[in-house]
């Protein structure tokens, strides 16, 4: 056994870190993005050039979407952590995130008029964010498999 490993686990890939540190990355900026529109920072809104319309949009936030807005940035974070200690709760942390992913893109593209709000730009970069937060609950489904998260 060499060190490091536990009987019946296997050696930690290199591509775990890769994906860990790109997903810490991801869900930094989510969580950055996700505490200035809470502070309701002006500043913050005008660096991303949003107008009365944009700023609206975020500071009369419903409930329900905040509440999967959440769970998303918050299991998003936990994903990086589980990965980096090598837990099988990874992949519930991820499954989680891409659900409140889900859950939120349909409450605010198909009753919030985001598409329209905010534009194409944010529209595309929201549905890029779920397909990778997929991804990472695949990878982890995948690397639970091959006993490298136990």
């Amino acid at each position: 056994m060499s060190s490091g490993t536990r009987p019946g686990r296997v050696a930690t890939p290199w591509h775990l870190w890769v994906v860990a540190g790109f997903f810490l990355l991801l869900y930094a900026i989510g969580a950055y993005d996700y505490v200035q529109v809470l502070l309701e920072n002006d500043s913050y809104f005008d660096a991303q050039g949003y107008g009365p319309e944009q700023v609206e949009y975020f500071t009369d936030y419903p409930r329900l979407p905040l509440f999967f807005w959440t769970a998303n940035v918050a299991s998003g974070l936990a994903v990086v952590v589980l990965l980096v200690l090598r837990s099988r709760w990874a992949v519930l942390a991820a499954a989680t995130a891409t659900q409140a992913q889900v859950y939120l893109q349909i409450i605010t593209f198909g009753f919030m008029d985001r598409w329209n709000v905010l534009g194409v730009r944010l529209a595309v970069t929201d549905i890029v964010v779920l397909l990778l937060t997929a991804a990472v609950w695949l990878y982890g489904r995948r690397m639970r498999r091959a006993n490298v998260l136990t």
